[in-house]
């Protein structure tokens, strides 16, 4: 294993004290405390959580939405994603990680939209709102837990990233910690 991903998955990395910004947003301290790995907050790594153009996107909106949305709770952020792809949450379940639904999303064309846009912009949602607030709403961390076992399914990291078995493997450590994280939220 190369030492750039066990330095990225080690504990104890402090953002505080490597910037002061995240996307030009202060993150909760708490945020930084518990996703303390640098491959979190790597915004260039693009098999980290906030490093591709859709994650800079999708942190972009939430910040938006949180602002426009100041009182609402944050499920209504997960439906308004949801509904985007014409989806409602009763149909983000445990369905959407079988074999077969994951191989018909991947053999059509939307693999990229359906799949790879969608569990991204839920993914950072959820993260985001770590990043911004400190927390992840307990009524959020199913869909975020199903997108990110999605994403951890050998088929997707097929698609994702074809034959490069070492991205595939960083990527499938990342989002293992990505769960941790969340449970720890």
């Amino acid at each position: 294993m190369c030492s750039g991903i066990v330095d990225s998955l080690k504990e104890g990395y402090d953002y505080s004290k490597v910037a002061k910004y995240f996307y030009g947003e202060i993150p909760h301290p708490r945020a930084i405390e518990i996703a303390n790995y640098e491959f979190f907050w790597n915004v260039r790594d693009e098999l980290a959580p906030f490093g591709t153009e859709d994650a800079y996107i999708a942190f972009e909106e939430l910040c938006t939405w949180i602002r426009e949305n100041p009182e609402t709770p944050i499920i209504k952020c997960f439906e308004w994603i949801l509904e985007c792809w014409e989806l409602n949450l009763n149909d983000f379940n445990d369905s959407i990680l079988e074999e077969e639904n994951i191989r018909k999303l991947i053999l059509d064309y939307d693999f990229d939209e359906d799949l790879m846009m969608l569990d991204t912009a839920i993914i950072v949602t959820g993260f985001g709102q770590l990043v911004l607030q400190g927390k992840i709403d307990a009524d959020t961390k199913n869909i975020i837990q199903l997108s990110i076992l999605r994403q951890m399914n050998s088929q997707v990291l097929d698609a994702f990233l074809a034959s490069n078995e070492q991205w595939k493997f960083e990527r499938y450590k990342y989002l293992s910690k990505l769960l941790d994280i969340l449970e720890e939220a």
